[in-house]
């Protein structure tokens, strides 16, 4: 089958509470069916998730995040480049999602995107099961899925 320009990879795991923002984006922005994009899910996010890339042009990627300093539902615009300190090894087990993209770079440049984006979203509760986001997170999403469908039409 043949992939359309950009790929939107909603990453993480909806049952547990706002660890799923990125699975919940892409679902949202799914039904909106937008003309040359592909949409998929991941729950993990090393090389999977680097061989789901190949081949396409762009691929925005939605997460949840969690860096102490920073309140839950803030949204954040992230490049590659803002994870190259993460980057460790080169073992193909259990790699990071930076470490998995520098390792397609390395091993297939030609057929890893011209750009690769992250959309974050600062998570509060990412270990309770429970399938429905905290209430500054759900409150939030509107404007993260706003904000990817516009990266998406860049």
């Amino acid at each position: 089958m043949k992939k359309n320009r950009v790929l939107l990879l909603g990453i993480g795991n909806p049952l547990l509470t706002d660890d799923g923002i990125g699975i919940v984006a892409a679902r949202e922005i799914a039904e909106r069916k937008l003309p040359g994009v592909d949409v998929e899910e991941a729950t993990a996010s090393g090389i999977e998730v680097m061989e789901m890339m190949l081949d396409y042009e762009k691929v925005v990627v939605v997460d949840a995040i969690f860096i102490p300093e920073h309140e839950p539902g803030e949204i954040m615009r992230l490049k590659v480049e803002d994870f190259s300190h993460t980057v460790h090894g080169s073992s193909p087990h259990g790699v990071n999602i930076s470490t998995a993209i520098a390792l397609g770079m390395q091993t297939t440049p030609d057929r890893m995107p011209k750009e690769i984006v992250f959309w974050a979203m600062q998570a509060e509760d990412i270990s309770t099961f429970c399938e429905t986001q905290t209430e500054e997170v759900a409150r939030k999403m509107p404007e993260l899925i706003a904000a990817v469908v516009a990266e998406i039409g860049r």
